[in-house]
């Protein structure tokens, strides 16, 4: 929206209000000065001696009653008389004359025509009178008007027709050039007064104007909203108060709130930034970092202060959420990738254990014997050929052990078998058969068995925890391999006892301690990541920057920092430092320094890298044109000086150039 600085009228008495971009200047009517021409300069009565004030464009002048001369009619001409012999000054417009007494003549009234000279410097000598040369007066023309000099300070007579003239030294005025308009100085405020031909000027100090520097464009102060007057020459310039500019402080920078979104307008000198809520930047905060949604792979953007960060999904991470930890699928052997917060796990197939599922529990086989390994979850167990027995079938069992031969025969242990070569008097697989009246006399039976006779023979009733043809088996209770995961079984009587190998315990060795070979020795994570065992498994602590099973993915490789950014690892990340002239988290967003309009009057922006130019509007200077080249109305147009005197146009004022025999302001 621009506003029309021109309404309602600012400009006071009359004045017509001019718009300039991003500016106005007010055209005040004859008489009337100062930026809203509130000066009128005949309301003081600056004529003196009965004088008129008359206005004039950006200034005025006085018509003087007569006999009295000077930029404010200071100057009597008939006080002190100069008339002589008596003579009477008589007052006329813009000078004076002088009525002579009988016998005197002249201007001054200085020539006595009683004189008995005979004529001298004659050009026509009549009967009755003589007619003299230029600048020689008297009956006879013996008075050289000239001699002596009567022009004073400096000045030149020049010869008339019965009188002379005095052609003044700069500054100098009068008949007799006895008028030295710089004495005293009519310059106020500190002005230096420079004698002019037939006229003077005024040097004004700085931040005054007007003819005789009376105008003191700081008083009262045009700069608003707390801004300070500086003087300058022909001029003034306000150094405003932060967040205010223009040539007046007028435009306030904040108001209405330049910052988008809920930002906060922070005043600066000549400027203004702003402070964004969470998730905007920009010099407007018209950028938000989250819209469209920069988190990708359903991630989640999370404003933060002049950033975001991307809370993803369960099994990816990056900054923006890219990197698919289960694609391609880390898991070996056919292990199925399972997504965790920041993570992944590994579910394994039967038989294959490790982080990534790359431990193949059967291979090479772990049985002996031509056992058969079994895949399990997470395990294995061995199938056993006959006669073999032991978690991994290391175990020949010997028959001859579990089903002796009785009564004194010999067992022959083989695979999965055994023979019985029996004593005399006794047959049968196992020697049991002979002789029944024999058979329990002493009793055959063992370890406390109690011997029966049966058809063809006896059988001994054992006590629990023994077995065999004569109870001379101790059921080995360990023969089924009760103890888990390793563990060694130690027969007892009807019992056994487990002692269960490193990482198991429980009766049976069924409770895991899970724990495998140190996988942390040699340390697997790469670039400086610490091993941290876990039950069966381990995990890398990573340092910044790094990511992944082993460490092995950098953040920073390749470079995601866009414009010549630097990645720099920080934690649970990485950071990009841009180079100047651009923002954002992968330095993607090329600062745009024209964003803030920080040329002022009117100036056209141009953006370059980390810096603009500012072209000015006519009128204007300043890296962003800021320095208002002070111009007034043209006064010199139309031309204020009479009598063909020439104006000589000065800062916020003018001065004339007078011809021969004409002074005052505008001759």
């Amino acid at each position: 929206c621009i506003t029309d600085l021109c309404s309602p009228n600012p400009c006071e008495n009359n004045g017509t209000c001019v718009p300039q971009p991003g500016k106005l200047y007010c055209l005040c009517v004859d008489g009337f000065v100062g930026y809203n021409c509130t000066i009128d300069l005949c309301s003081s009565s600056p004529c003196k001696n009965g004088g008129t004030c008359e206005p004039q464009p950006g200034g005025y002048s006085c018509s003087c009653a007569p006999g009295f001369i000077g930029n404010n009619c200071e100057n009597d001409l008939c006080s002190p008389s100069s008339c002589e012999h008596g003579g009477t000054c008589v007052p006329q417009p813009g000078g004076y004359s002088c009525s002579c007494a009988p016998g005197f003549i002249g201007n001054n009234c200085e020539n006595d025509l009683c004189s008995s000279n005979p004529c001298k410097n004659i050009v026509t000598c009549n009967r009755y009178s003589c007619s003299c040369a230029s600048g020689f007066i008297g009956n006879k023309c013996e008075n050289d008007l000239c001699s002596p000099n009567p022009c004073e300070n400096g000045g030149t007579c020049v010869p008339q027709p019965g009188d002379y003239s005095c052609s003044c030294v700069d500054g100098f005025v009068g008949y007799n050039c006895t008028i030295d308009l710089c004495s005293p100085s009519p310059c106020e405020n500190g002005g230096t007064c420079v004698p002019q031909p037939g006229d003077y000027s005024c040097s004004c100090a700085p931040g005054f104007v007007g003819y005789n520097c009376t105008i003191d464009l700081c008083s009262p102060s045009p700069c608003e909203n707390g801004g300070t007057c500086e003087p300058q020459p022909g001029g003034y310039n306000c150094s405003c108060a932060d967040g205010f500019v223009g040539y007046n402080c007028t435009i306030d920078l904040c108001s209405p709130n330049p910052c988008e979104n809920g930002g906060t307008c922070v005043p600066q000198p000549g400027d203004y930034s702003c402070l964004c809520v969470d998730g905007f930047v920009g010099y407007n905060c018209t950028i938000d970092l989250c819209s469209p949604n920069p988190c990708e792979n359903g991630g989640t953007c999370v404003p933060q202060p002049g950033e975001y960060s991307c809370s993803c999904v369960d099994g990816f991470v990056g900054y923006k959420c890219t990197i698919d930890l289960c694609s391609p699928n880390p898991c070996e052997n056919g292990g199925t990738c399972v997504p965790q917060p920041g993570d992944y796990s590994c579910s394994c197939a039967d038989g294959y254990s490790g982080s990534i599922c790359e431990i193949d529990l059967c291979s090479p086989n772990p049985c002996e014997n031509s056992g058969t390994c079994v895949p399990q979850p997470g395990d294995y167990s061995c199938s056993c050929a006959d006669g073999y027995s032991g978690s991994i079938c290391e175990i020949d069992i010997d028959y001859c052990v579990l089903i002796p031969c009785l009564n004194g025969g010999t067992c022959t242990d083989g695979v999965n078998s055994f023979t019985c070569a029996c004593a005399a008097g006794y047959n049968g697989d196992i020697c049991d058969k002979g002789n029944i009246q024999y058979l329990c006399s002493p009793n055959p039976c063992e370890n406390g068995g109690s011997c029966s006779p049966v058809v063809d023979g006896y059988e001994c009733i054992c006590t629990p925890g023994h077995t065999g043809p004569h109870c001379e088996i101790d059921i080995d209770d360990c023969v089924s391999n009760p103890c888990m995961n390793g563990g060694t079984c130690t027969d007892g009587v009807n019992q056994f006892t487990c002692n269960c190998d490193d990482g198991y315990t429980g009766d049976i060795c069924q409770n895991e301690i899970y724990i495998f070979t140190d996988l942390c020795s040699p340390n697997p994570c790469e670039n400086g990541g610490t091993c941290v065992p876990q039950s069966g498994n381990y995990s890398c602590s990573c340092v910044d920057g790094f990511f992944g099973e082993n460490c092995a993915m950098d953040l920073c490789s390749p470079n995601p920092c866009e414009k010549g950014g630097s990645c720099s690892p920080v934690v649970d990340g990485y950071e990009c430092i841009c180079t100047p002239g651009h923002t954002g988290k992968l330095c993607e967003i090329d600062i745009d320094d024209c964003v803030s309009n920080p040329c002022m009057n009117g100036g056209t922006c141009t953006d370059g890298v980390n810096q603009f130019t500012c072209n000015c509007d006519d009128g204007y200077t300043g890296d962003i044109c800021q320095n208002e080249i002070y111009i007034f109305t043209d006064l010199c147009s139309p031309n204020p000086c009479e009598n063909d005197g020439t104006c000589v146009p000065h800062p916020g004022d003018y001065s004339c150039s007078c011809v021969d025999g004409f002074f005052g302001e505008n001759c």
